[in-house]
């Protein structure tokens, strides 16, 4: 009977899709929630489109919500414009 030698399964690295967020300067000055809200977020994806998630609120301005999600299996955070109906 031939020899076999174990190896651990090889499994290439998963390329996550990139959100478009908005920069520091356009969100101003986040405050902290404590604790986290659940919400809902539209969060566009570089190759994905478009994805309404459900998420974390971790900070807000008035213009902007720090949001975290774990579409892709790992934590990600996100600053996401803020719907003008929720301020």
């Amino acid at each position: 009977m031939p020899e076999h030698k174990w190896a651990p399964p090889e499994h290439p690295d998963v390329t996550l899709h990139q959100p478009m967020m908005l920069t520091a300067e356009a969100a101003g000055t986040l405050r902290t929630l404590d604790p986290a809200a659940p919400v809902w977020a539209d969060i566009e994806f570089v190759g994905a489109g478009v994805l309404h998630l459900k998420c974390f609120a971790a900070a807000e301005s008035d213009s902007a919500v720090l949001v975290q999600t774990a579409w892709q299996g790992r934590l990600q955070q996100v600053l996401v414009s803020r719907d003008p109906r929720t301020r």
